[in-house]
């Protein structure tokens, strides 16, 4: 009986094929962060650019021509293993650093 938990408890799951692949989940996060740091910089107050900001990220959406309901399944999957979203988030930090220090 120890054997088969132990087998089971090594088996990986394969990422689903419908979830967006890391890297574009980075480049989405990219803009969405761009863009919700302007609204937090004219408006201060979350409750004064919450519906903007919601209407606004749609044409990243559009842009990246995915839907809001494909990012956040593909957030949510990642965000189950918090080394993968740690290495998300850091990714897309070192990509804003790198653009707000004059990189292209």
């Amino acid at each position: 009986m120890g054997l088969l938990v132990g087998c089971s408890a090594n088996k990986t799951e394969e990422k689903p094929a419908t979830i967006l692949p890391k890297e574009k989940v980075i480049s989405v996060l990219i803009d969405l962060q761009v863009l919700e740091s302007h609204f937090q910089r004219t408006f201060k107050r979350q409750e004064l650019y919450r519906d903007a900001l919601d209407s606004s990220s749609q044409s990243i959406f559009e842009s990246h021509q995915i839907s809001k309901v494909q990012f956040d399944s593909a957030f949510n999957y990642y965000a189950g293993n918090p080394d993968t979203l740690y290495l998300i988030y850091e990714a897309a930090l070192d990509s804003i650093n790198y653009q707000i220090d004059g990189g292209q």
